[in-house]
């Protein structure tokens, strides 16, 4: 469901010719606070600076306290996993997670 809204996403971008701040994101750096995978996505919550937030992407093996940086795609609220048996109040769906 994740690979199927962010290539929604892009080509949208694409069809609609834009180059705006969002199709290029916003860059976020912070520390893995928690992280889990399901369904081939790995979950991330990343604390930057004064702010803590959960992100999406595909799977990639990442601990408690490692450094990852990811660019924004889409926000959504109120994501239900059904493959972790949890809904999140907000999640960021991004294309990949660097560990830095």
């Amino acid at each position: 469901m994740i690979a199927k809204l962010v290539k929604l996403a892009a080509a949208a971008t694409l069809a609609l010719g834009i180059s705006s701040a969002w199709a290029q994101g916003v860059m976020h750096e912070g520390t893995v606070m928690d992280t889990m995978n399901g369904g081939g996505y790995t979950y991330v919550q990343i604390k930057e600076a004064d702010k803590t937030f959960w992100a999406a992407g595909p799977q990639v093996e990442v601990k408690k306290g490692d450094t990852v940086v990811v660019q924004e795609q889409m926000w959504m609220s109120d994501f239900n996993s059904k493959t972790l048996n949890r809904t999140f109040d907000k999640l960021l769906f991004v294309g990949r997670i660097d560990k830095k």
